[in-house]
């Protein structure tokens, strides 16, 4: 579907077509993420960061 409307646009680049682009390195650059969570907001959502020692 992505392409066929790349077609339909006449657009050369794909990310111009999809509804939320990522850049190369996945981040979605007009949301700023993934970011960095501060410990408030994580407190506020009574989360906790657990390391995994796999």
């Amino acid at each position: 579907m992505d392409r066929f409307m790349m077609i339909l646009k006449n657009e050369n680049n794909i990310r111009e077509i999809y509804a939320f682009p990522k850049s190369g390195k996945a981040q979605d650059l007009m949301m700023n993420a993934p970011a960095v969570i501060e410990d408030e907001q994580l407190e506020e959502l009574s989360l906790e960061v657990v390391d995994n020692e796999d």
